[in-house]
């Protein structure tokens, strides 16, 4: 009888002990997740034109755009503060940073960077473009691993709004010897393309829905490349 009490003890003292060590468990996971949240929260800053941004001093891995002004026209910045952007949209634990700009009108790209997505789509919408343009083209481009790319019409989730695409050209300079593609499709929606847009491309077949030369692509757009008129 005074073993059956004394097992009875002993499974209640253990108990006690496994319960307080799962309440203390749990508490330190909660405060181990507080505080990295808290230290992201100390990473994250806003420019004074609205760029809201993270970016860890310990690594390089570069800003991760959690915000941007929802403005008319809006150019994406290649560096903030001195940091390359290397990615818009995060997923940060229990929040989503979700870029979705339905002001915004004209919008410039002028380098690649990666866009931020989940199971259930693209973190980054700009439903109402009617202006898209991209500044060296290929530079913004330059991680594409495909045979075959595409000129798009919108930046991170499509939209059924197709606006104009223009590809202009500055004067950096930039080295195209990890360029994979070998054929470029120019849809119609393309309405402008700058002389030295495909400069220093070899081996590359450019395609366009377009019978012939339209009007708003200035003479050699295509640097050397061959180019097949009216594909389907």
């Amino acid at each position: 009888m005074k073993r059956k009490k004394w097992i009875k003890v002993i499974c209640l003292f253990t108990s006690v002990i496994m319960f307080a060590i799962s309440i203390t468990g749990c508490k330190s996971f909660v405060d181990f997740l507080d505080s990295k949240i808290k230290h992201f929260d100390d990473w994250v800053k806003t420019t004074d034109d609205g760029f809201k941004y993270y970016y860890n001093e310990n690594n390089d891995e570069g800003a991760y755009v959690l915000d941007i002004p929802d403005i008319e026209e809006l150019i994406i910045p290649e560096y903030i503060a001195g940091k390359n952007v290397v990615k818009l949209g995060h997923i940060q634990r229990t929040r989503d940073y979700k870029l979705i700009c339905e002001n915004t009108k004209k919008l410039t790209i002028q380098h690649q960077f990666a866009i931020q997505y989940d199971n259930f789509g693209k973190f980054v919408y700009f439903p109402n473009l009617t202006n898209l343009t991209f500044i060296d083209f290929l530079y913004c481009n330059q991680s594409y691993s495909g045979n075959e790319l595409l000129v798009p019409h919108y930046i991170g989730k499509e939209s059924t709004n197709v606006p104009t695409v223009e590809l202009k050209k500055s004067d950096r300079e930039y080295s195209l010897n990890d360029f994979k593609a070998k054929v470029i499709i120019i849809p119609d929606y393309v309405n402008v393309i700058e002389k030295g847009v495909f400069d220093g491309l070899i081996n590359v077949t450019i395609k366009t829905t377009y019978k012939s030369q339209p009007e708003g692509w200035e003479d050699g757009w295509n640097g050397s490349c061959e180019v097949e008129w009216e594909i389907n």
